[in-house]
């Protein structure tokens, strides 16, 4: 059955001013405006934008897919926009994310996994520090580290994405495909992304643990949020993702993302169309999406195999 849902491109489009507005209350209008004569205000708003990270995600997410407006050269300044206000390059989320997409659970993608051989406390700290603001950090590292000489990004490259399975060698090999494309522009992505962060540190003063907390706060939603849909499926390259039950504000709220498993399956739907197709797919959730990023802090697990093997 073909999908009826109009494309909410205007919708979109605030949804992406809102977000960019967001990170300019936060890195000037506050400390300009209510810094620090109003210390108590501040924090509340300060809190409320940093709070609001997964609908920031989300409407980057939309970008990222090349969803967020028709037109894809506006679509990708939207998405630019969005990312540079998160500290980080719009093409380094675009491409980790859609790598994601193409071959998801490879041995790079499923850290929840004890790996065969791994220790439980490796795999732990590794874990929790993913889960804990790792990616995020990840994120912020790989797009500053764009201004590398290229020599010494491909061997990172190559010493990040060493292991021989097909998957890995594949993304390995676009990365550095991509790199000669891509790299000049996150280059200038990260002279913004510094520019603006050092004015708001300096216009923070005193009051700079305020933006730090911030940025600890969306990182730490983003990593959170990262893996939940992936938490506990099989260890096979384009394992199913889980779709979770949540209120109908909050779905609004994470554009639909709780339908993970639909958006895998369909990476072409808009955020509005995913509840008809989840109704027609005839599928079940795989739980509440609460209880799903909490279910994370169990920590990684071996695979399924290895444990009925135990």
């Amino acid at each position: 059955m073909q999908d009826v849902a109009t494309p909410p491109y205007t919708l979109n489009a605030i949804f992406a001013a809102a977000v960019v507005a967001f990170g300019g209350v936060l890195l000037f209008v506050v400390p300009l405006a209510l810094l620090p004569l109003q210390p108590l205000t501040a924090s509340v708003v300060v809190a409320l934008i940093a709070l609001a990270t997964p609908f920031a995600t989300a409407v980057l997410h939309e970008a990222i897919h090349g969803r967020l407006a028709l037109n894809a050269v506006r679509n990708d300044y939207m998405g630019r926009a969005i990312a540079i206000c998160a500290g980080v390059s719009f093409d380094v989320v675009r491409f980790g994310h859609l790598a994601h997409h193409r071959s998801n659970r490879h041995a790079l993608d499923r850290p929840d996994v004890i790996e065969p051989g791994q220790s439980a406390l490796g795999a732990g700290l590794r874990y929790y520090g993913h889960l804990f603001g790792g990616l995020y950090l990840t994120e912020i590292v790989t797009t500053l580290a764009m201004w590398l000489p290229r020599g010494l990004i491909v061997f990172l490259l190559k010493r990040a994405m060493a292991s021989d399975e097909p998957a890995i060698t594949e993304i390995r090999i676009a990365a550095i495909r991509v790199l000669d494309r891509r790299v000049w522009q996150i280059r200038i992505d990260a002279l913004v992304i510094v520019a603006l962060y050092a004015v708001a540190f300096y216009f923070y003063g005193a009051y700079w643990p305020l933006l730090v907390a911030a940025m600890a706060v969306r990182g730490f939603i983003i990593s959170v949020q990262d893996n939940a849909p992936h938490y506990g499926t099989p260890v096979v390259i384009g394992a199913a993702a889980h779709n979770t039950s949540t209120p109908r504000w909050f779905a609004l709220f994470i554009l639909n993302q709780n339908l993970h498993a639909i958006h895998h399956d369909r990476p072409d739907l808009h955020w509005n169309a995913l509840p008809a197709a989840f109704g027609r797919a005839r599928t079940h959730y795989a739980g509440n999406y609460a209880a799903l990023l909490l279910r994370q802090f169990r920590g990684p697990r071996r695979p399924r195999a290895a444990i009925a093997a135990e």
